[in-house]
C-alpha cells in the first residue's frame, strides 16, 4: 500500500529551479528499490495506474518503491528529466520531440492512443458551444511545448484557421483544476484543453461543461507515453522492466475491478465517485494492455510535428521510442 505526503517545489527539488510543480509527492513506503516516477499532470486518468499500483502493492510486489512527483506539463516535465531528477516520466507523446533535440531519455511503452482522453472544456456562461466557435478565440494550454499545445495548433491547422484574426490565441494556465477554473472564470480564455475528465466535473458541478473530446478532429495518435531516462536504461535495465511489467498488470487489474479503480482515482483526482465512474467507462477501456507502439498513431504524431515544424522532416521515428523493455507475452 502507498501512503502521500506533500512537499513544495523548493523543498523538494531546489536543484530544478522551478521546474517540478508543487503539487504534492507521494511515497509508496513498502521495502522495494527507490524509483523516481513523474506525471506530467495530476488530473489525467491516463496516468491512474501509477496510484493504482502503488495502493495494491502491485509495483511493490515487483520490487520497486516508486517515489511520485507531479508536474504543470510535459515541458515542465522533460525539464526534470533532462535535470536528472527523474527515472520515469509519464507524459505526452508529442514529447518525443525533446528526445529528437537531445534530452537524455528515450519512450518506453505506449499508454493510450485515443485522442478522446484530452478536451476542450468551457466556463458556465461560456458563448462557444462548439469547436467552430473557438475560430479566432484564447484557449488554454499547460504549457508551450506540450501535448495542449499541439493539440490547439493542430485544431487550427485541421480548420484551416490560418489568417492572423482566425489564429487561436494560447494562454499558459497550467494544468491545476484551480488553475483553469481561475482562467474560464475571468474570461482569461474562451476555452480550456484540459482532460475529459475535468469537463465532465464541471458539469456536476454546473461550473462548466465538456465542449468536445479531442477525437472530433485528431486520429489514432502516439497520445500518451512513458519516458525512461537514459540513466537508468543504462544503469539499471531490470528496473525499467519491473516498472513497466508492473504497469500493465495494473492495467489489467483496473479493467476488471472498477470498484476499486474509481475510488482510487477520485481520491486522487479530486473527483466525485459518480464523475469518475463515467470516466472510467469512457476512458479506461482505451488503455493499452501491451505498451507496443502502433505504426499509425506513430505516423500521425510524426505528421503533426512536421506540421508544426517542431521536429525536420528526416527524423527517424524509431530512434525516438524502444519496445525491448515491454513485458514479453506469455509463450
Amino acid at each position: 500500500m502507498g501512503r502521500s505526503k506533500s512537499m513544495t517545489c523548493r523543498t523538494a527539488l531546489t536543484a530544478l529551479a522551478g521546474s517540478l510543480a508543487a503539487v504534492r509527492m507521494s511515497v509508496a513506503w513498502a521495502a522495494g528499490e527507490p524509483l523516481r516516477v513523474g506525471k506530467a499532470v495530476v488530473e489525467n486518468v491516463g496516468f491512474i495506474p501509477l496510484d493504482v499500483g502503488m495502493e495494491t502493492g502491485i509495483f511493490a510486489k515487483h520490487g520497486l518503491a516508486i517515489e511520485e512527483l507531479n508536474f504543470a506539463g510535459g515541458a515542465k516535465i522533460a525539464q526534470a528529466m533532462t535535470a536528472g531528477a527523474l527515472d520515469i516520466s509519464l507524459s505526452a507523446g508529442p514529447d518525443m520531440q525533446f528526445v529528437a533535440k537531445g534530452a537524455p531519455e528515450i519512450a518506453i511503452g505506449s499508454i493510450a492512443e485515443f485522442p478522446g482522453f484530452m478536451a476542450y472544456v468551457v466556463g458556465a456562461n461560456s458563448s462557444v458551444h462548439s469547436l467552430d466557435d473557438l475560430r479566432g478565440k484564447k484557449v488554454g494550454i499547460t504549457s508551450l511545448g506540450s501535448l495542449t499545445d499541439w493539440l490547439a495548433e493542430e485544431l487550427g491547422r485541421v480548420r484551416g484557421w490560418t489568417a492572423e484574426r482566425d489564429r487561436l490565441t494560447k494562454v499558459t494556465v497550467g494544468g491545476s483544476t484551480p488553475a483553469v477554473l481561475a482562467a474560464l472564470k475571468t474570461s482569461q480564455v474562451d476555452a480550456s484543453i484540459s482532460s475529459a475528465q475535468l469537463g465532465l466535473q464541471l458539469g456536476e458541478t454546473g461550473e462548466g461543461q465538456l465542449l468536445s473530446d479531442c477525437s472530433a478532429y485528431v486520429g489514432t495518435i502516439e497520445l500518451y507515453t512513458m519516458f525512461a531516462s537514459k540513466t537508468i536504461v543504462e544503469r539499471n535495465p531490470d528496473a525499467v522492466r519491473r516498472f513497466l511489467k508492473g504497469w500493465y498488470e495494473t492495467v489489467d487489474f483496473m479493467k476488471s475491478h472498477k470498484t476499486e479503480t474509481v475510488a482510487i482515482a477520485a481520491k486522487v483526482m479530486g473527483n466525485s465517485t459518480s464523475v469518475q465512474s463515467r470516466v472510467y467507462d469512457r476512458l479506461v477501456g482505451k488503455l493499452s494492455s501491451t505498451g507496443k507502439f502502433a505504426p499509425q498513431a506513430i505516423e500521425t504524431l510524426k505528421a503533426s510535428f512536421v506540421a508544426t515544424k517542431s521536429v525536420d522532416q528526416s527524423v527517424d521515428m524509431k530512434a525516438l521510442y524502444t519496445e525491448e523493455f515491454l513485458p514479453k507475452p506469455p509463450t
